[in-house]
């Protein structure tokens, strides 16, 4: 099998094609399909707990944070669609570019703190149980909050000096320190 795929075609070719097909094809799909539902369920979640949910607790409030991180980064994925549909060329500026990167890494951290906080919280109502009262009191949700909101942006600040719009072969990518242009 070796033979085949490396005797007659190089295997940067076979590399560039699977990486062309990923990103005009699938990725465009997968991120349509990944918007619509993360879109409609954080909503849906943050309705709730806007509209239904009574009184609020310490937990309750890090899960409607963890949804309004969640929702920042879906609403950066139809310009990814975009992004990737239009050949991978960026013409949406450099204020889009940097909030685009800025929501998926804000998602990635924001979302690590918010979990663990969430598994901090509940580890201190089952392990100690005469404490319960005290962790579920919502000044602690939005302590815990304030906190991670204020941990993952400064996590993230610095990390927009790294992001950069390229122009290569007449298209302008938008970059940042993971992306690599071949």
């Amino acid at each position: 099998m070796s033979r085949t795929i490396y005797n007659g075609n190089k295997s940067d070719d076979n590399c560039t094609t699977v990486d062309t097909l990923m990103k005009h094809y699938y990725l465009p799909v997968m991120y349509s399909v990944i918007s619509a539902v993360r879109l409609l369920g954080n909503v849906t979640s943050i309705a709730i707990y806007l509209i239904k949910l009574r009184p609020w607790k310490s937990s309750s409030i890090i899960m409607f944070n963890l949804a309004l991180t969640d929702l920042l980064y879906v609403l950066s994925l139809p310009f990814m669609v975009y992004y990737y549909t239009n050949g991978e060329s960026w013409t949406l500026g450099d204020f889009m570019c940097r909030f685009l990167r800025f929501g998926f890494h804000f998602n990635l951290y924001g979302s690590i703190l918010f979990l663990t906080c969430l598994a901090v919280f509940r580890y201190v109502v089952a392990a100690h149980p005469l404490r319960a009262a005290q962790v579920q009191q919502r000044r602690w949700g939005i302590l815990a909050c304030a906190v991670v909101w204020a941990i993952a942006v400064a996590e993230i600040v610095p990390m927009l000096t790294m992001i950069t719009m390229e122009t290569k072969n007449n298209k302008t990518h938008c970059l940042d320190f993971v992306t690599v242009m071949v």
